[in-house]
């Protein structure tokens, strides 16, 4: 190979270009983004349609159907999910992971606005979002005041949020949690009825009476006018004097029927912060910028706000997600840091000063070259980029080790330092290449791997690629150039008795115990054989899991009341949650949402929609320390067990990709009624198994609806058509917006009619409310409808298209989800199911089966390339075979790992398995490649593996260290998300290390024909 030639004879060249990649990773690591997480983009989106007073029942029909319909028409649906409650249908609809994400939005954009048509025309509103991990607040305030109106703080709210879009790199300013302001014209139909006044008399002169059209234009002499006319209404006494109609020989006037004022619309949503009322604004970041710079901007002008309020209005931080994003990358930069600390270190007491600093010179050459590869790759720093530079920190120095201790080896061969640089550099260049590819191709299908879960965690192999691509040119390049300068001819590397430890080792026990396996080459493959079949059992007790719990110092509290319940009695039963937080030393502060979630802090986690018998409460702790968090959450459990009228659970935030929760069974069927039957059984076996929390069968939310039952006969005969009733019954109960009315600041506000009452409806209010006959006669609705109570279903939910019914649950702490599912899956394959129901097992159990799908697909297709290139290396089939045998012996010391720490086999450890496999066959290939050039030399093949186990015994030791050295500190700091795959990658690599020496030798001997 030339390329360490070329670097050396061009030195200047060399280091010039290393110093602009250098100065590229300097300004990439300033300039890149920083977020907690990787922002993932899974192709879908939801609609949501608000239709306040309608049934689940109606909506299903109305727009429910409708809309999934005209969806179901694209292409690439993986799942169509739809819930129905109260006025309320949100359809979720997901894609097939390999669409493009936009474009299938787009297209579902489309489809629901070509169906806009056939929905009721007096919806409330209909809102479609596209699906992203990003659309998070990162910050949450509070604005609190104990007297201030709505209004007022609605005002200063609007003030805030117009001087905070302003900032660079803001892309939305919400505000929440206050009731809409309106002007409500409540009448008295009695009066109405007296003076034979009509409803759509009274919508069509307010309507004609706040008309503004433009009047035109006129030229008169040599100038031009244009024409206005005094049309929309400019005060609410205009409004009160609205001309209806005349009444024996008089005007009648608005004012004579109704009372015309300012109001608040029903409110759907409570906030307080606390204890305090209050509203939300909630602050989202544009994509792939840095956090830290936007909030840096962001602090001074909420301060400033804050000095201008009144005093009776506070304004409080509720989330900031920068301060949770600084620890987590400030963790993993100091775990990092620690990390280049212990692979520095073993690499100075190994090699000695000179030596050592040459290779400790790859690690911040490679880590920040490498760097500014990620940022133009589109990935910010974050815990997985983060990670990515940790796993490849102990394998980045390998390629200079090894090169070094060759150069060095030919230095004390005589050759001058120039000559020794060169040689040593070509002769270990091809298995270098090799191992790195190797290392490289291990990482490269975890890029390709189609799902959540694998964009989740795409930045990390992109990292290590990354990094040990350019720690490869360095080692071909920087260090046979830096060893050719600094490097004494036939100087002897201070290596601090390390080194001579090592030489001790391989001249005694080594040499002894290599001679002895090669010698009894069956007992050794036996044992190995044995020990490896021992280590497979051992794997059932490991268990299995997906993604951990977040260890961040906050949870959510959710409270869910029987359906039918209002949001008074759900803001009295919170407030007794309340008082028990009060209680709490450990508590920061708490935001309380009633008739909503909180909104969205966290990227796995989606708030729920409006729904009046719902309430969320953000629990914000002082601190984070797991034994304490994990006793306070269970206390509060027990204590919240002990509230009737309410169920009420706890939501710890967690790792990884979004699921509903870690159980969730669907039932498919046709007829509502058959479903809630099964539900209700299915329910109860999950309440009645171990380790299993929170169940919740959404079909047996039951509720309590008023339905008017109409006399379709009668009203026929008195000539009153049926929509006339439903247009009446609407408008005098929920309300109905008429118009806009805008006031002399500018400010917009609906004009709704409503039947007027004291503060809430009563049951004989029904007895004031009467319809209009195609006769022009006013007919009391009792005389041709009756009012009954009826038990209705609160939540309808449907899946693909059809009826379903979902239960979900939780599982408790400590409890492993294959073990709490398999009983719960054998209850289901007895349970006796109707002909045309059936059952699916779906949450963290589906969502694992696919990402697993996917990773072993990447293990075989990782296995299949880096066999390939062994192929074309050794020319050989057999020797590729040899190679391999490592991957087996790292398995055995993954496991026993996994056990020993207590790690369930989650989807990180995984990952660490699929890199183990382009790790550990490393140190084969060193030993492979250079047993091959000793038999070429001359040797026999006995005497050659004894030479190349000796030989290469420090370097293969070295190597391991430091990968070793470089994990350490994320696995032993970077909480239960990255502790399976450290522990996984350290535990392989010391049995595969120690196992590499002795049985890859023995496979040689028994595989490789002796050479004549």
């Amino acid at each position: 190979m030339k390329l360490p030639k070329y670097a050396i004879e061009n030195y200047q060249f060399t280091l010039m270009a290393f110093l602009l990649l250098t100065l590229a990773g300097v300004f990439s690591f300033f300039t890149m983004p920083r977020t907690e997480n990787p922002t993932v983009y899974i192709p879908g989106g939801s609609v949501v349609v608000i239709y306040p007073g309608s049934s689940p029942n109606d909506l299903e029909k109305l727009i429910a159907i409708p809309i999934e319909e005209s969806i179901n028409e694209l292409e690439n649906i993986k799942q169509m999910n739809t819930t129905i409650k109260d006025g309320i249908v949100s359809i979720a609809v997901e894609f097939n992971f390999n669409t493009d994400a936009k474009e299938k939005y787009d297209e579902m954009v489309s489809k629901v606005n070509s169906v806009k048509s056939q929905l009721p025309e007096d919806i409330y509103s209909l809102e479609t979002y596209r699906w992203t991990s990003s659309d998070v607040s990162v910050i949450q305030l509070a604005m609190v005041s104990d007297t201030a109106e709505y209004y007022v703080l609605e005002d200063y709210a609007q003030q805030l949020k117009e001087n905070i879009e302003k900032t660079e790199g803001i892309r939305k300013v919400s505000i929440l949690a206050f009731p809409e302001r309106e002007v409500l014209v409540s009448f008295d139909m009695e009066k109405m009825v007296h003076m034979n006044i009509t409803i759509d008399q009274v919508m069509n002169a307010i309507h004609s009476n706040n008309a503004n059209i433009p009047g035109g234009s006129i030229e008169l002499g040599n100038s031009a006018f244009s024409i206005k006319t005094t049309g929309s209404y400019e005060n609410l006494d205009e409004i009160r004097n609205t001309v209806i109609q005349s009444y024996n020989g008089r005007l009648i006037y608005l004012r004579n029927i109704a009372t015309v004022d300012y109001g608040y619309k029903d409110p759907d949503y409570i906030a307080r912060f606390n204890g305090r009322r209050a509203i939300f604004i909630a602050i989202q970041q544009k994509e792939n910028l840095n956090l830290f710079d936007i909030v840096k901007s962001l602090y001074p002008e909420i301060q400033e706000f804050d000095r201008q309020l009144p005093e009776n209005i506070e304004l409080h931080y509720v989330f900031d997600q920068s301060v949770f994003v600084k620890e987590r990358i400030n963790g993993f930069l100091r775990n990092l840091l620690q990390g280049i600390f212990l692979v520095g270190f073993i690499i100075f007491i190994s090699l000695g000063f000179k030596s050592s600093l040459i290779v400790i010179i790859t690690i911040p050459l490679s880590i920040i070259t490498g760097l500014w590869v990620v940022d133009i790759s589109g990935y910010g720093l974050q815990q997985i980029s983060i990670a990515g530079l940790v796993v490849a920190l102990g394998l980045l120095v390998d390629n200079s080790i090894v090169m070094i201790e060759n150069i060095n080896r030919f230095m004390s061969m005589g050759y001058s330092r120039k000559e020794a640089a060169i040689k040593g550099a070509n002769e270990i260049a091809l298995p270098v290449i090799s191992a790195t590819a190797t290392t490289i191709l291990a990482f490269v299908p975890l890029i390709m791997m189609p799902d959540k879960a694998g964009d989740f965690i795409k930045s990390l192999p992109i990292t290590i690629i990354a990094t040990l691509s350019l720690s490869l040119v360095i080692a071909l390049t920087i260090t046979p150039l830096a060893a050719s300068r600094i490097i004494k001819k036939q100087e002897k590397p201070k290596s601090f008795g390390f080194s001579k430890l090592l030489n001790k080792f391989i001249e005694g026990p080594y040499r002894k115990l290599l001679a002895l396996v090669l010698k009894k080459r069956a007992i050794t493959l036996s044992l190995t054989f044995v020990v490896l079949l021992i280590s497979l059992f051992a794997f059932r007790f490991v268990g299995i899991s997906f993604f951990p719990k977040a260890e961040l110092p906050q949870f959510l509290i959710r409270i869910e009341l029987p359906e039918g319940k209002n949001l008074v009695k759900t803001e009295t039963l919170t407030l007794k949650v309340e008082k028990m937080l009060d209680t709490i030393p450990e508590i920061l502060h708490y935001a309380i949402n009633i008739g909503h979630g909180n909104p969205r802090i966290y990227y796995n986690v989606m708030p729920k929609n409006y729904n009046k018998n719902f309430a969320e409460i953000y629990v914000r702790l002082k601190e984070y320390e797991l034994e304490k968090f994990d006793k306070l959450v269970a206390n509060l459990r027990v204590k919240f067990a002990s509230i009737p009228g309410a169920k009420i659970t706890i939501k710890e935030f967690e790792q990884g990709i979004p699921i509903t929760a870690p159980i969730e069974v669907n039932i498919l069927g046709d007829n509502i009624d058959v479903l809630q039957e099964i539900s209700t059984d299915i329910e109860d076996v999950l309440n009645n198994s171990n380790g299993v929390i929170n169940v919740e069968n959404l079909l047996n939310r039951k509720k309590t609806d008023i339905v008017f039952t109409i006399n379709k006969e009668k009203a026929a005969m008195l000539g009153i058509p049926i929509y006339e009733i439903d247009k009446t019954v609407r408008t005098c109960i929920n309300g109905m917006e008429i118009s806009k009315f805008r006031n002399s600041e500018g400010k917009e506000y609906a004009i709704t009619m409503r039947l007027s009452f004291n503060n809430k409806l009563a049951l004989k209010d029904f007895d004031r409310i009467y319809v209009r006959s195609l006769s022009g006669n006013q007919i009391p609705l009792k005389q041709v409808a009756s009012v009954d109570f009826k038990e209705t279903h609160g939540i309808l939910t449907r899946l693909n298209l059809k009826k379903n019914a979902t239960i979900i649950a939780d599982i408790k702490k400590g409890y492993n989800l294959d073990d709490v599912l398999q009983p719960i899956a054998e209850h289901l394959n007895i349970y006796n199911f109707p002909s045309g129901y059936s059952y699916e097992i779906a949450g963290e159990l589906e969502n694992r089966q696919e990402s697993y799908g996917g990773m072993t697909n990447a293990i075989i297709i990782a296995i299949i390339a880096i066999f390939a290139v062994l192929v074309l290396q050794f020319k050989s089939f057999s020797q590729p075979w040899i190679i391999f045998v490592s991957v087996p012996l790292a398995f055995i010391g993954s496991v026993w790992a996994w056990l020993i720490t207590k790690n369930s086999f989650s989807f990180t450890a995984f990952v660490g398995l699929i890199s183990l496999v382009g790790i550990v066959v490393n140190n084969s290939i060193i030993l492979v490649d250079y047993t091959n050039k000793l038999i070429a030399s001359g040797n026999k093949k006995t005497q050659a593996l004894q030479i190349a186990g000796e030989t290469r015994f420090t370097p293969i030791i070295l190597t391991s260290l430091t990968t070793i050295g470089g994990l350490l500190p994320l696995t032993l700091g970077g909480g239960t998300l990255w502790a399976p795959m450290g522990w996984g990658i350290i535990g392989g690599l010391i049995t595969s290390t120690a196992l590499t020496l002795f049985i890859v030798p023995v496979l040689y001997h028994l595989l490789t024909p002796e050479k004549e």
